[in-house]
């Protein structure tokens, strides 16, 4: 056995496609050789200009963002929310994959640094104390840590607290409504010196309605912080208008 199979039996994570396991040639960015990144979905400037959702039809905002107030003030996510992406965020959220957080991390930061945005501070979108117990870790901490670390900025994990134990998305009912219910009076901004004035870079692993995002930045707008931005590493695609017949 040659050194660097060596090395790649010894380090899998670090030597291995994080999506297929196939050993790499040559050490990526991402850690995803090259068959893995051609199939991604990645998000280019056809974005929605709130949420960061690729846009199908013509504008510079989506359908939700024109017809619905949110919080935060602008939402970067570098792929659509299928396939390998998918898979990634599920591999680290509940199949104790932690160490995939950086290569996913480093491309949040790409994707944000083109925006040309400086913000203050980076704050993971927090988990109710329960189901962190339950999990083991929170996997936007995990994140934000990372991105914090390439952006060279303070990460805050204790200014605001989830006070309220929400419901898993997939078992409400009522769609919007129903999540926006289920979301209300979740966050409470434990230390409001620490976010006033500030420009809060959120950061999550995945946007779906956007409520939970929204309900957040609120918190921290109320509690007067000067702008709120979000990363994610995927954003779920824009939904087709329904059409007349």
């Amino acid at each position: 056995m040659n050194i660097k199979r060596l090395l790649s039996f010894l380090f899998v994570n670090e030597y291995n496609c994080i999506l297929c396991g196939r050993e790499l040639p040559v050490i990526t960015r991402y850690h995803l050789c090259s068959g893995c990144y051609a199939k991604q979905e990645v998000i280019g400037a056809d974005a929605c200009l709130k949420c960061g959702r690729m846009i199908s039809g013509e504008g510079q905002y989506c359908l939700d963002c024109q017809n619905r107030e949110m919080s935060f003030d602008r939402a970067f996510s570098p792929l659509c929310y299928s396939g390998g992406a998918a898979s990634l965020v599920m591999d680290l959220k509940f199949h104790n994959k932690k160490y995939i957080a950086t290569p996913l991390a480093k491309w949040m930061t790409d994707k944000f640094l083109e925006s040309g945005l400086t913000p203050d501070v980076v704050m993971p979108v927090p988990l109710h104390a329960h189901r962190k117990r339950q999990r083991g870790y929170n996997q936007s901490e995990l994140l934000a840590k990372e991105i914090a670390g390439g952006l060279h900025l303070p990460i805050d994990v204790t200014s605001v607290s989830r006070v309220k134990e929400t419901l898993a998305s997939s078992k409400l009912q009522g769609g919007r409504q129903a999540r926006e219910e289920n979301m209300k009076d979740a966050f409470v901004v434990l230390d409001k010196g620490s976010v006033a004035g500030k420009r809060i870079l959120l950061v999550d692993d995945v946007l779906t309605t956007g409520t939970t995002a929204n309900e957040l930045s609120k918190a921290l707008k109320k509690a007067g912080a000067a702008a709120v931005y979000l990363v994610t590493y995927a954003v779920t695609r824009e939904k087709a208008p329904i059409q007349e017949v």
